[in-house]
């Protein structure tokens, strides 16, 4: 063979050779049609898990429950004040659930006489009826002061009068009693103990 054919034959012999040494310099291949099906994510089956508790358990966020439609307020209960803590409190907080109202002033024998028995109920019923008691008629010292000897109702520091007649109230001790819609189910001037036990109970079933 002539040194010319050998030189025709050595030429893409060599070009062979460079585009290999250059492909695997590089260390990438061009990928396949069966390559490029397979690097690809097929979709997730949706998952239907078996009940709602399995599907939450573990969540990064836990489940909430659906909000409950706040309760209309009644009017009776549509009012500002005051605790003798000196927060402010709104009677519409109280709209929804049974409330039993007490109205006293702390230089009342018959209201001291009654701060054990509505403490008591307080205590009893405390996480099904509401119990406020609205402290008149004195300044704000010795409201404060009476209803430390009363634990167990919210109380209210009323000096000027305004819940009173808000409530229509004349006398103290007096008792108004609401079912769950606000409804008057009971007032009493000076107060009936055995009243009010019986008509709380009455609320609660």
């Amino acid at each position: 063979m002539t040194r010319t054919a050998l030189r025709a034959l050595a030429r893409p012999i060599l070009a062979t050779g460079l585009v290999l040494g250059l492909a695997a310099c590089s260390g990438e291949a061009e990928p396949t049609a069966s390559s490029t099906a397979s690097a690809t994510p097929s979709a997730p089956e949706d998952p239907t898990p078996a009940d709602d508790d399995a599907a939450t358990e573990g969540s990064a966020e836990p489940a909430t429950a659906t909000p409950t439609a706040e309760a209309p307020v009644p009017e009776v209960l549509e009012f500002e004040a005051t605790t003798v803590g000196g927060r402010s409190f709104e009677g519409a907080s109280l709209a929804g659930q049974p409330v039993v109202v007490w109205f006293w002033a702390p230089w009342c024998p018959v209201c001291r006489g009654q701060a054990e028995e509505v403490t008591d109920l307080s205590q009893q019923y405390g996480d099904q009826v509401a119990f406020v008691g609205v402290g008149s008629l004195d300044g704000g010292d010795a409201i404060a002061s009476f209803a430390e000897d009363a634990p167990g109702p919210t109380h209210l520091s009323d000096p000027d009068g305004a819940l009173y007649r808000h409530f229509g109230i004349t006398e103290q001790s007096s008792f108004v009693v609401l079912d769950d819609g606000g409804e008057e189910v009971l007032r009493t001037g000076y107060g009936d103990d055995a009243a009010i036990a019986d008509a709380v109970a009455g609320l609660v079933g």
